[in-house]
């Protein structure tokens, strides 16, 4: 493990925390382009994982007071039959597609809804079936969850802590449910293992940096920002797949 690799790691989970202390969601995104950039996918991923597992530990614990139960039950609930779905054809259909669909929704949805309050509610469950559903789903089959949530969480008037606590309290659920199943398939070795400790400080001084930076703005103002990033997350998702699909083309013989 040599000193350029710790360093990188350190700044995708200063990155990482940041992220996540600040927005309260984004902090896989965040780091794995950093990581994926210097080790490869079975190691990245679960690093990134027990990352986001453990930001969201401290998270949960320190704001929950302001979890919102009722709405975390609902989201929960309809997110089991996306998970027996996207277990069922895990596999079937190719990531980058599944990728680029996600991206392509939440990028139309964070455009549709900067036209609209965010903080105003959507009436009826219809928004909480999709969501916790499409959450369930694509969690399961390419291991991103969040887009889908925090679209659902904008539209409830939570308010910024209760934004916070419940995305938190969801993330570290489903993040206890995928460490589980990847440890259970050997992903957890030595190696992931200790990066990840070596992670912990500059984590926790990314989360501490983040956390601390979001209280200086507004309940508008950081709802406005959530919207952002949620676009930017998916317009980083459909360039992802584009990438992904363009390195697949067959290289045109000479």
């Amino acid at each position: 493990m040599d000193a350029s690799t710790l360093i990188i790691t350190a700044l995708a989970a200063g990155l990482a925390g940041f992220t996540q202390g600040f927005a309260g969601f984004g902090s896989t995104l965040a780091a794995l382009p950093l990581l994926g950039a210097i080790l490869p996918v079975r190691t990245a991923v679960p690093v990134s994982c027990l990352m986001a597992l453990c930001i969201n530990l401290l998270l949960t614990s320190r704001l929950k007071a302001d979890i919102r139960w009722r709405p975390l039950v609902r989201i929960l609930a309809c997110s089991l039959p996306g998970m027996v779905l996207g277990a069922l054809v895990l596999g079937l259909a190719p990531a980058l597609v599944l990728k680029a669909m996600l991206g392509a929704a939440v990028l139309l949805l964070s455009l549709r809804t900067l036209r609209a309050p965010l903080a105003a509610p959507k009436p009826g469950p219809l928004l909480t079936v999709g969501a916790g559903f499409l959450a369930g789903f694509f969690g399961v089959c390419i291991g991103i969850n969040g887009p889908q949530v925090v679209a659902w969480a904008t539209r409830q008037s939570l308010g910024r802590d209760g934004f916070k606590a419940t995305l938190a309290a969801y993330f570290l659920l489903a993040g206890v449910v995928i460490v589980g199943l990847q440890a259970w398939d050997g992903l957890l070795d030595q190696e992931v293992l200790s990066l990840f400790v070596l992670s912990l400080p500059a984590l926790g001084v990314g989360l501490w940096a983040g956390y601390a930076a979001s209280g200086r703005m507004s309940e508008e103002g950081f709802l406005k920002m959530v919207q952002g990033l949620l676009g930017l997350t998916g317009a980083v998702l459909l360039g992802q797949a584009f990438l992904a699909w363009v390195t697949a083309l067959p290289t045109p013989l000479p």
